[in-house]
């Protein structure tokens, strides 16, 4: 499969991140003295966060130094200071919750992805337990967690930077196959969900069992025997891990009902596979933290005793049957007006916070009198909690208040990207300048002394209005640059995909094939792991054409390419040279893997039966095979080693495999 970048997501801002996260982020950054440990197990629940602090971390990481692969680890390495600039630079949706992606359920997102992070650490957690500390394949629970937490944070990407075509698309998904969900995905952004989750991951120098692992949830369906060595181990967590958190926010399961199919796609965990016994165990380890979690970041839960997990009905049976779990209810989608910029008084959201309830009650009244709609607060941590759930347009805040003062809720504010948005009203006591002084340092953008004239109070009010007005205009016309960047983005995809992808076989094409070769041929040298290569050659395929005709020789092509792709590991590149001959790299294969991998795509195209038309038959392959090593030394060496090799299995008779003699002696 052709590699697919998702570079749109650099030019159109950051993903959002929930107002429950915003909001704890906020309060842990107003202690005095702030606790990494506290602040980490905040971010650690948050996809969007986690994938910046992963990045900056493998950015910052010394060459050759193993890329991190969990939150504490990039907590460690990139100190307090850069993980506190880096959490409150955090991005909240609109307070619509949905934005214009309103079919894509940001809250059932963010939950689904703790109880899957949660899963997959405590799988990993027993399978690591079973196995021993040292054992062989155990899984890191560490980088098992953040794998479960960002496996779908491609859904995420395109709800944010495609939101309004997405919604489209989500709409139309609702009630049908999840895989007709990935076929749409694909004919409108030529890429998957999964892929662009695997590409982010990629992006952000994660390990390369991460980007295998995520993949493999999009082709649950393998050939047993074909799996990644590497990134298998993870992905068989992951697989557990999405059925439990599938039961956790569906609050489904019944003893029966669970399905031989579910089981068969999760393949074994641990020492042994995982049956209805263990996912209710695993659900009833897991509910706990889970539930107090949601609770605390103010997402959903199903509020379900380990009783109920045994009782209630079971759903579809489908492996991804909670993509439909992420849509959006009917009633919760709402109508959005594109390029709407005028926002009339009775839509200005204004929060007055007061600690005196006479002066609260008062403020109100005006501004409530003035059309405004108002909410209002009796103190600063109050008031960030109505930041973080519903975000006001203007603020008007008291100076002097116990706990937190106006200019310590302004600062808190202007430390997030939501509250760089606000327009910041202090009201002040008359003739203090040192409190004016104080309230502009602290980032206000206007006061009012106390006692104040309401109708000075309103023109005030009405002037942040204005200004509020023309941040909503700029606003929108970056949002408008950025859905063009977007679009812009997924038509270099597409070119980028059209210019290397074989039409007829719908394979990587020739220049696709050399440029990844010489990737891989780099990334072999530099990790010193092995590579090998097959060149597969169909045979007499010039009489196919002759007698039969081209069609059915392009069918005979169609056909023989779909065996070579079904039959290879994910991590292994299938490419058509051109004609009748193919080429096949092996990635971190040596000879002896290779020569199984020739063989066994030897045996499975002389067992195919092509049908097209007036022929019915099979055809037979010849494969030479080269490995890097003695006597290989380049690129050009390796495929021409290759391509010797596939010669002589023609001269012996064809439907052969023969190594390259350069690295093989005759006696070998």
């Amino acid at each position: 499969m052709i590699q697919k970048r998702f570079e749109e997501l650099h030019y159109c801002g950051n993903l959002p991140s929930s107002s429950g996260v915003g909001l704890a982020i906020l309060r842990l950054t107003q202690r005095d003295e702030q606790s990494l440990d506290d602040l980490a197990a905040v971010l650690r629940f948050d996809p969007a966060l986690t994938g910046k602090l992963m990045r900056l971390a493998n950015l910052a990481r010394a060459a050759g130094a193993t890329p991190v692969g969990s939150v504490e680890v990039a907590l460690r390495r990139l100190g307090s200071s850069t993980v506190r600039n880096a959490a409150l630079g955090f991005t909240l949706l609109p307070a619509g919750r949905s934005g214009a992606c309103g079919n894509f359920d940001h809250d059932a997102f963010w939950s689904y992805g703790i109880a899957c992070a949660l899963a997959a650490e405590a799988i990993a957690t027993e399978a690591r337990a079973d196995r021993g500390r040292e054992g062989g394949g155990a899984v890191d629970p560490g980088e098992a967690f953040t794998c479960g937490l960002l496996g779908r944070i491609g859904m995420l990407a395109l709800a944010t930077v495609h939101a309004e075509t997405y919604d489209r698309v989500l709409a139309g998904a609702r009630g049908r196959a999840p895989e007709m969900l990935l076929l749409d995905e694909l004919r409108h952004f030529d890429i998957q969900h999964w892929e662009v989750s695997a590409a982010m991951l990629a992006e952000w120098s994660l390990p390369d069992s991460f980007v295998g692992a995520v993949m493999s949830l999009g082709q649950p369906k393998r050939d047993p025997g074909l799996e990644d060595p590497v990134s298998e181990p993870l992905a068989q967590v992951l697989r557990s891990a999405a059925l439990v958190a599938h039961r956790l926010l569906d609050g489904v399961a019944t003893q029966g009902a669970l399905g031989e199919g579910w089981l068969d796609l999760l393949g074994p965990v641990g020492s042994g596979l995982i049956d209805h016994d263990r996912l209710v165990s695993l659900c009833a380890r897991v509910a706990p933290a889970w539930r107090g979690w949601c609770q605390r970041l103010r997402l959903p839960t199903a509020p379900l005793g380990e009783d109920e997990l045994e009782s209630r009905p079971d759903g579809d049976g489908a492996f991804d049957g909670t993509l439909n779990g992420l849509l959006a209810p009917d009633s919760a989608v709402e109508d959005v007006v594109n390029g709407a910029v005028t926002l009339a008084s009775s839509e200005l959201r204004v929060l007055v916070v007061d600690d005196d309830p006479r002066m609260l009650r008062l403020l109100e009244h005006h501004l409530r009198a003035a059309g405004y709609d108002v909410m209002t607060a009796v103190d600063g941590p109050s008031a960030l909690a109505i930041v973080g759930e519903r975000p006001p347009h203007i603020l008007v805040s008291d100076w002097l208040m116990p706990g937190m003062t106006g200019g310590e809720l302004v600062r808190a504010l202007r430390g997030t990207e939501a509250g760089q948005q606000v327009y910041a009203l202090i009201l002040t006591s008359r003739d203090e300048d040192d409190q004016v002084v104080a309230a502009f340092d602290a980032g206000a953008d206007d006061f009012v002394a106390k006692p104040y004239n309401s109708r000075v109070l309103l023109a005030r009010v009405a002037a942040g209005h204005r200004m509020v007005e023309l941040q909503r205009q700029v606003r929108v016309d970056r949002e408008r640059r950025s859905m063009q960047v977007a679009e812009m983005g997924l038509l270099t995809r597409k070119l980028h995909s059209a210019a290397h992808t074989d039409v007829l076989t719908e394979l990587p094409n020739r220049r696709y094939a050399m440029k990844r070769l010489d990737q891989e041929w780099t990334y072999a040298e530099q990790m010193d792991r092995p590579l090998s290569v097959l060149v597969v050659d169909i045979d007499h395929f010039k009489l196919v054409n002759d007698r039969h005709g081209h069609d059915v020789g392009d069918e005979v092509l169609r056909s023989t390419a779909g065996v070579l792709r079904a039959r290879t590991r994910r991590a292994d590149v299938v490419c058509r040279l051109g004609g009748e001959e193919f080429l096949v790299i092996n990635v971190n294969s040596d000879v002896f893997g290779a020569s199984m991998c020739a063989e066994r795509l030897r045996r499975s195209v002389e067992e195919n039966v092509i049908r097209a038309r007036a022929f019915e038959g099979r055809v037979t392959i010849s494969l030479g095979l080269a490995t890097r090593g003695e006597g290989v030394t380049t690129v050009h060496e390796l495929l021409k080693a290759a391509d010797e090799a596939v010669y002589a299995a023609k001269a012996a008779g064809r439907n052969a495999v023969c190594r390259s003699p350069r690295y093989f002696p005759e006696s070998a």
